[in-house]
C-alpha cells in the first residue's frame, strides 16, 4: 500500500496521468498495460473490494479507471461488468455490459484499434475474461497474472505495453508462468476430490495453493452448474460465484445482493458474517440446505451441511381478520 501510495503522489506532483486498474486477472493487467502503451503514466492496481470498501483509494481523483467499480472521483471510466457503474464525476464512459472484456473497451478509448500489438493483446484478454482460453498464448498471459505479485503486475504491465506478447517469453515472466501452472495442477487434484452436483459449495483454507477460479470452471466442465468457492482473505471471507451458461442462474445478480459483483457467469463479493452470505445464496437458488466441501492442504476433510430456516410469511391484516370469523 505504501508503494502505490508514493506512486500516485508522485505522479500528483509532476502531473503525470494516474490510471487504477484491476489486479486481480489478465484483463485488469491489459487495461494497465494499454494505457501504459498510449500514455506515460502511473499505473496503481486494486481489488474491487479496496474500492468498495472506502480505502484511501477513494481520496484521489483518477484520469482512468478501468475494470474495477468506479470511485468517487474519476475522469475516464472503463468497464464491461453490470453492477459497475460511473461515478457523478466521470467526464467519458466506456461501458458496455455485453463486451468481452474491459480491454475490449479500452483499446478504443486509447484511440489503439489500429495498433498490432495492442490488438492482441485484447484478443488474449477476451480470451481469458470469458473462461474459453484457446492460445497457449493466453494461457501464458493467465499464468503469468495469476503466478505473480500485485508489484510484480505492475512491472508485467510495463513490459506488455512495451513488448506485447514477446514479454510472456522472457526468463522472470516464464517463472511467473510456471508457479501457476503447478498451481493449476494442485487445482485439478483437488477438484477429482469433489463429487460432481448442481450445485457445489467449497471452503479453502488459502488461495495460495489452490486458484478457486480454476476449480470452479473445472467443476463446471464436469457438469455442475453452480459453484461457490469460499476463502479467508483479511479476517473477511471472500465469496467466488461461477455458473455454467446454460445453468440461468445470473451471478451478478446473487452477487450485488452481498454487497459486490461481477459477470454473469463469474462474480464474486467479499463479506463479514459468511453464514448470512450462504443464506442469501441458498435462498436466491431456492435451496433449503447446502453441502459445504472443507479443503485444507489439499484434501477435503469434512463435509457440513448447513441447513437454512425460512421464515413464514406474516398474514396480512385482512386475512387473519377473515380467519378470526367464527364458522357458520
Amino acid at each position: 500500500m505504501l508503494r502505490d501510495l508514493l506512486a500516485i503522489l508522485w505522479a500528483k506532483l509532476t502531473h503525470k496521468k494516474t490510471c487504477l486498474s484491476h489486479s486481480g486477472d489478465a484483463d485488469g493487467i491489459i487495461c494497465a498495460a494499454l494505457f501504459l502503451r498510449r500514455i506515460r503514466g502511473v499505473v496503481v492496481l486494486a481489488e474491487p473490494y479496496e474500492v468498495q470498501g472506502g480505502s484511501w483509494l477513494n481520496t484521489f481523483k483518477w484520469d482512468y479507471v478501468l475494470d474495477l467499480p468506479c470511485p468517487p472521483k474519476a475522469a475516464v471510466f472503463i468497464d464491461h461488468h453490470k453492477t459497475n457503474k460511473p461515478s457523478p464525476s466521470v467526464v467519458e464512459v466506456y461501458h458496455d455490459p455485453k463486451a468481452p472484456s474491459a480491454a475490449s473497451l479500452a483499446v478504443k478509448a486509447f484511440k489503439l484499434e489500429e495498433d498490432p500489438v495492442a490488438s492482441r493483446l485484447v484478443e488474449l484478454a477476451n480470451e481469458c475474461d470469458t473462461a474459453n482460453i484457446v492460445s497457449e498464448e493466453a494461457w501464458d498471459l493467465n499464468d503469468a497474472v495469476k503466478g505473480s505479485s500485485r508489484g510484480d503486475r505492475v512491472k508485467l504491465a510495463k513490459l506488455l505495453s512495451q513488448m506485447g506478447v514477446e514479454a510472456l517469453k522472457l526468463p522472470e515472466v516464464r517463472k511467473w508462468i510456471a508457479k501457476n501452472r503447478e498451481k493449476r495442477e494442485r487445482t485439478r487434484q483437488v477438484a477429482d476430490k469433489i463429487p460432481v452436483e448442481d450445485s457445489i459449495f467449497i471452503e479453502l483454507d488459502s488461495e495460495e495453493d489452490i486458484s478457486p477460479r480454476n476449480l470452479m470452471i473445472t467443476l463446471e466442465k464436469r457438469g455442475a452448474k453452480v459453484t461457490c468457492v469460499v476463502s479467508k482473505r483479511n479476517g473477511k471471507y471472500k465469496v467466488h460465484l461461477g455458473s455454467r451458461e446454460d445453468s440461468g442462474v445470473d451471478c451478478s445478480e446473487i452477487a450485488s445482493k452481498i454487497g459486490g459483483g461481477g459477470h454473469k457467469y463469474a462474480a464474486g463479493a467479499t463479506v463479514e458474517d459468511l453464514r448470512k452470505a450462504l443464506k442469501v445464496i441458498a435462498s436466491l437458488l431456492r435451496l433449503k440446505s447446502i453441502k459445504v466441501h472443507v479443503v485444507k492442504n489439499l484434501e477435503v476433510v469434512e463435509v457440513k451441511e448447513i441447513k437454512f430456516k425460512r421464515r413464514k410469511k406474516r398474514k396480512s391484516r385482512e386475512s387473519r381478520r377473515r380467519n378470526s370469523k367464527p364458522k357458520a
